[in-house]
């Protein structure tokens, strides 16, 4: 079977039209060693159902499954709908989900599907056996001994909506009722500018959705950027979308469909500019009638239903007025999206589901729930009983670290609830019901591949002499990797750290916390077969993780001349690090930054960064800004259940980066920084000071002063031919320079 690259995830509900020309595979043997379920998606941004991220859109599919086309560098894997009619069971029967899909891949399933109107939070199970099934008298249901894996709460940044002032490090003010836009006095109900269809059909044209490449088209300060803040053009053209990707604009997809021309079941809506040719432009879209009288330069943009009907849902609005670009009418489909462009925030849920561990042909149950899942614990691989350490004049306390067996035996109802974010006491009930059949896929070979699949053979590391630093740091090995925990807090007993590891549910999960939640904690998992690098060939590394991220916490690959621990002769070696990463910033952080960093025989910390590389913004031959880059914000991948697919191509003079499969940056690399020849890869995580972390409140609540990661798909080849890449869209960067 030859793969190719699509990676379509979890976190959107389908995956949309991509600019076609990125990137292709090079080498069947090795082009997509991680296409699977569970990771990314070839779609992430505002105008398309698939964003889980912007909220807007809808699902260009057919029968339940995403069509095409989408990036050319495709896994070959095709996603799978929801089955039809759906398997007898003594589960209730409950309203669908719509456009419900799996991408199915090893041992994974990542599950897509449209948001359910009020649904609290989503869940996925395998389907069981009837004697399992308790239906109470109210049509609560109990699944005896059941893993459920739940969505939980999305984590970013709130907008300041309406009459909130706007403060804090915000740039973007989310006006919606009782705001004057425009000139014009806009209310709640005028939000819904007409009814639109989510599905291609006779008669029915795509609207596109393209973020412009104007380097003032987006904040350009503090945090507030998501996937909605780019300013963006909704058009029907084919030929002004072309335009647009040739100018540099992001492909956000297929926003939704429309009538094919105006009748007397449509409405028209039209787009206006203001201030074109300054730094201040504002783009508004309205719906024909009292608004569109104010503005004198409209134009029409497409056509809109002006009811309800099968197969539609309201298109509605929220202008974004930005203090630091400009300003714009984000669209989204649907009340759900429409709320998260809206409020943005972790008040709302993650349209996102995983699965992992699958060992046989399995059927997965895909549920909308009307509260959210309960928080049972802190879940990892080993169990510890709580405990407290000084920080300053504070206590710190640990909160007991429980294992799946641990969170079974203490639940009520004997369920576990992986990813359970909200009241311990919730005992959450399905509104809706849709459900999946996946099955383990062969994954493409690799020179170096672990999956930690539930068949394989576990990992079993031993302890190994710490030296050259043994502060609060604990070397072990096993038959394939070398494995640091540095500065780890002491375990309850003292006799160790307060760090573990294992294999569970076909994943690589860690847990650790950093000494006193106020050191530069940080693991370290280093293949022990090498690598190699060259000026003519490149090296691909590969790794799948969870990536919610702060300025302070962050997942990373290490591609260094130094051998394990890496860690401690970075100061002698050369070293590649790429990370997600936020900006510092005194009330919040965000991951904006998705980095290639460059250490030439010096040392890197948390504190101590390295040279970086600016990916967000494409520069001319004298540095000067020329235009965004069209990539996808990081910041709406970055989830707590939520596995991203992070790809790295690197000889020893260019770095190519991809994103959920989709081409992300290109860098020239300096003469001399990277390393060259045998090469360690390491892949690890970091967790700095974590007591004044700035996070959301999922993670201030029950994660703040500890850290869990669930990696999978971790593996490299050597002496690959360069991913074709379109230059033109995405120009690789110029060599930083390495000076102090």
């Amino acid at each position: 079977m030859t793969y190719r690259r699509t990676i379509l995830t979890i976190a959107f509900s389908a995956v949309i039209i991509g600019s076609g020309t990125a990137c292709s595979s090079n080498k069947a043997s090795d082009a997509s060693p991680n296409a699977q379920a569970g990771t990314g998606t070839s779609g992430t941004n505002g105008g398309s159902v698939a964003n889980g991220g912007s909220g807007s859109g809808a699902a260009p599919t057919s029968g339940g499954v995403p069509n095409g086309p989408t990036s050319p560098y495709d896994s070959g894997m095709v996603p799978v709908g929801q089955l039809e009619p759906a398997p007898a069971t003594k589960l209730p029967e409950l309203p669908r989900l719509t456009n419900v899909y799996a991408m199915q891949g090893d041992d994974s399933a990542a599950i897509g599907f449209d948001p359910v109107d009020d649904a609290r939070d989503y869940r996925v199970y395998p389907l069981p056996a009837d004697g399992k099934i308790k239906v109470g008298s109210d049509g609560a249901v109990v699944v005896e001994d059941a893993i459920y894996r739940c969505a939980g709460n999305r984590e970013a940044p709130p907008t300041f909506a309406d009459d909130e002032p706007v403060l804090g490090g915000a740039a973007i003010h989310a006006m919606v009722d009782k705001q004057t836009v425009g000139g014009y006095m806009r209310t709640l109900a005028g939000a819904t500018l007409g009814y639109v269809y989510t599905q291609p059909g006779e008669g029915r044209v795509p609207v596109y959705a393209l973020g412009e490449s104007n380097e003032n088209a987006d904040s350009t300060c503090f945090f507030a950027r998501w996937a909605a803040s780019r300013v963006k053009k909704y058009t029907t053209s084919s030929e002004e979308r072309a335009a647009l990707l040739k100018d540099r604009a992001r492909d956000d997809g297929i926003a939704f469909y429309v009538p094919a021309a105006a009748n007397d079941t449509t409405t028209m809506v039209y787009v206006e500019d203001t201030g074109t040719g300054t730094p201040f432009v504002t783009r508004f879209y309205f719906a024909e009638g009292a608004e569109a009288e104010v503005h004198a330069d409209k134009a029409p943009a497409f056509p809109v239903l002006a009811k309800a009907g099968p197969d539609t849902a309201p298109l509605m609005r929220v202008f974004y007025a930005n203090q630091c670009g400009w300003s714009h009418d984000e669209l989204a489909v649907g009340k759900e999206r429409f709320n998260r462009v809206y409020h943005q925030g972790d008040k709302l849920p993650a349209f996102s589901l995983l699965w992992s561990g699958i060992t046989e042909k399995t059927t997965l149950v895909v549920e909308a729930l009307d509260s959210g899942c309960p928080y049972q614990g802190y879940l990892s691989p080993t169990a510890f009983p709580t405990s407290t350490v000084r920080f300053g004049d504070i206590d710190i306390v640990h909160q007991p670290w429980i294992t799946l067996d641990d969170a079974r035996a203490a639940a009520s109802t004997k369920e576990v609830f992986v990813n359970g974010q909200h009241a311990s006491t919730n005992l959450p009930k399905a509104i809706a019901r849709s459900f999946v059949s996946v099955q383990p896929t062969a994954h493409p070979k690799m020179d170096f591949f672990a999956d930690f699949s539930p068949t394989g053979t576990p990992e079993v590391f031993a302890n190994k002499d710490c030296a050259p630093n043994c502060y609060q740091t604990w070397r072990q090995e096993s038959p394939t990797f070398e494995q640091e925990f540095i500065n780890a807090e002491s375990s309850p007993d003292k006799n160790s750290g307060l760090f573990a590891y294992g294999q569970m549910l076909g994943e690589w999960w860690i847990s650790y916390a950093d000494v006193g939640a106020d050191t530069n904690g940080k693991y370290r998992l280093t293949a022990k077969q090498k690598a190699e690098m060259s000026d003519s060939k490149f090296l691909h590394v590969t790794m799948e993780v969870d990536s919610y991220s702060t300025a302070r916490r962050y997942p990373q690959i290490l591609i260094s001349d130094a051998d394990a621990p890496v860690q401690y002769g970075l100061a002698k070696g050369h070293t590649i690090i790429v990370q997600p990463r936020a900006e510092i910033n005194t009330e919040i952080d965000f991951p904006v930054n998705y980095e290639i960093q460059l250490c030439k025989l010096r040392t890197w910390d948390v504190n101590n960064q390295c040279p970086v590389y600016d990916l967000h913004r494409l520069r001319d031959a004298a540095g000067e800004v020329t235009h965004l880059a069209p990539n996808d914000e990081f910041g709406e991948v970055a989830a707590v259940d939520r596995r991203v697919l992070f790809d790295v191509y690197t000889s020893s003079n260019r770095t190519y980066l991809f994103l959920d499969g989709k081409p992300y940056a290109c860098a020239n690399l300096p003469a001399g920084a990277a390393p060259t020849g045998a090469v360690t890869v390491t892949w690890g995580d970091a967790l700095y000071h974590s007591a004044v972390d700035h996070t959301f409140e999922f993670h201030t609540k029950h994660m703040l002063v500890e850290q869990r990661r669930h990696f999978d798909n971790l593996g490299f080849s050597s002496g690959l031919d360069a991913p074709t890449w379109d230059e033109s869209r995405l120009p690789c960067a110029a060599p930083i320079s390495l000076e102090e």
